[in-house]
């Protein structure tokens, strides 16, 4: 029977090799796995040597600096990176070995900008490193919250199984984000179409008609001098030239602030304050939260640890900060519940929640349950806001609309009488 070489780790997350004579490979990863190892590449004894060789000299012809500078340059999105998530758990469920799994990804991946990533990923494997380390050498698309929940899964053996909750979390985030851009298309394409009609009307079709209303010397009605007045002003330039000035002061303005701790915690306080977007930011936000705690504690991970990750994933200042306040009042490194309510931020059904988890000793399930509670009170926000902002909208339109139509007729029956005088 022919020698395998294999790579694998303990339970404990340590580290081991050497040699098994097998009739073959899957006879070694079905041997490994009885012995409560984690494997993570099993070659023929000959293959292995030679696929060392070509990784040493590949290491001597192309300088290292030069694959750091090619992956710093490509851009993936999150979808992309939950599409390897799941690529990645079913091979490995399948029985293949973590490099075999990679270099089929590599081999497949059409979009080229992963395509560098993950043959890097897997020559730092071939090396001897950890995939959770190879992959933190990209923190722009796997981020830290990535990278722990696979170390927590190579420390307890159970990665495939990991990648398949990632790859969950992954879809609730995007299934939410769908939910809200779908929600608010309808409404925004009613409104970008008014706003066009309005601006060809004042713009090319209305001066035809003022010139008209000006060769018959009739004095025109109020609504219609305001609809010209308007009109003269929407056409002028430098009425132009001041809005586009105010515009991008505006935005500079935003963007300078948010620049700065002070300006952005402001910021970020003011739109958990905003009437009705309020409310609704805060469920996503805090649903954000306690999936992504949930999944991390269920995964092994330790309670500093993942409060401090939490604590990056969030984009709202003002939340992320008394997560870190919290994480400063833990004591006894379970305990969160106390210390979040410390800071009157978190909503008392989340402390409660949370603190029953506590005592239970299930926090991860508890966690989960607050998140599905907020992820239905989003959706319901969602939906009742998109409710009431489509007809705001259309009425808005049709107000404007309306009141050009009345100027014009107005206008038109003014004349008309007039000429019947």
């Amino acid at each position: 029977m022919p020698d395998f070489s294999y790579s694998a780790r303990s339970k404990n997350g340590e580290a081991v090799s050497g040699l098994l004579t097998a009739p073959d490979r899957k006879a070694v990863l079905t041997q490994l796995v009885a012995q409560g190892y984690f494997p993570i590449a099993v070659d023929a004894a000959v293959q292995k040597k030679s696929a060392l060789a070509r990784s040493s000299k590949a290491k001597d012809a192309t300088p290292a600096a030069k694959t750091g500078d090619a992956v710093k340059k490509v851009r993936v999105n999150s979808r992309q990176v939950m599409l390897f998530t799941q690529q990645l758990a079913n091979l490995l469920k399948s029985g293949m070995s973590l490099k075999q799994a990679l270099e089929c990804l590599t081999r497949q991946q059409k979009n080229k900008s992963l395509g560098p990533i993950l043959e890097q990923v897997g020559e730092e494997i071939m090396q001897g490193a950890n995939l959770s380390d190879a992959l933190a050498r990209n923190p722009k698309i796997f981020t830290r919250f990535y990278t722990n929940m696979i170390r927590a899964g190579e420390q307890s053996g159970t990665l495939p199984e990991v990648l398949r909750r990632l790859t969950e979390h992954y879809e609730r985030l995007a299934d939410i984000r769908e939910k809200v851009t779908s929600a608010l298309l309808y409404p925004a394409i009613i409104l970008v179409v008014g706003i066009i009609v309005v601006f060809v009307f004042m713009v090319f079709l209305l001066p035809k008609f003022t010139q008209m209303f000006q060769d018959l010397g009739t004095t025109l009605p109020l609504p219609t001098r305001i609809l010209i007045g308007v009109g003269n002003l929407a056409s002028n330039i430098w009425f132009l030239a001041g809005l586009g000035t105010v515009i991008f002061a505006v935005v500079f303005g935003y963007k300078s602030t948010m620049r700065t701790v002070e300006g952005r915690l402001m910021l970020d306080r003011w739109k958990l304050h905003i009437p009705l977007a309020g409310n609704t930011l805060k469920a996503a936000f805090f649903a954000q939260f306690s999936r992504t705690l949930a999944t991390l504690l269920g995964n092994g991970v330790p309670v500093l640890t993942a409060l401090k990750i939490a604590e990056d994933t969030m984009t709202n200042l003002v939340i992320a900060r008394e997560i870190a306040k919290a994480r400063e009042r833990v004591t006894d490194g379970t305990t969160i519940s106390a210390p979040l309510a410390a800071g009157q931020i978190f909503p008392s059904l989340l402390i409660d929640m949370l603190a029953i988890g506590e005592q239970t000793g299930d926090m991860p399930t508890a966690l989960n349950n607050v998140a599905s509670l907020y992820e239905q009170e989003l959706t319901q926000d969602v939906k009742r806001f998109t409710t009431l902002l489509e007809p705001a909208v259309i009425v808005m339109i049709a107000l404007v609309v309306g009141f050009i139509v009345f100027s014009v007729l107005s206008a038109v029956m003014s004349i008309t009488s007039g000429l019947n005088r």
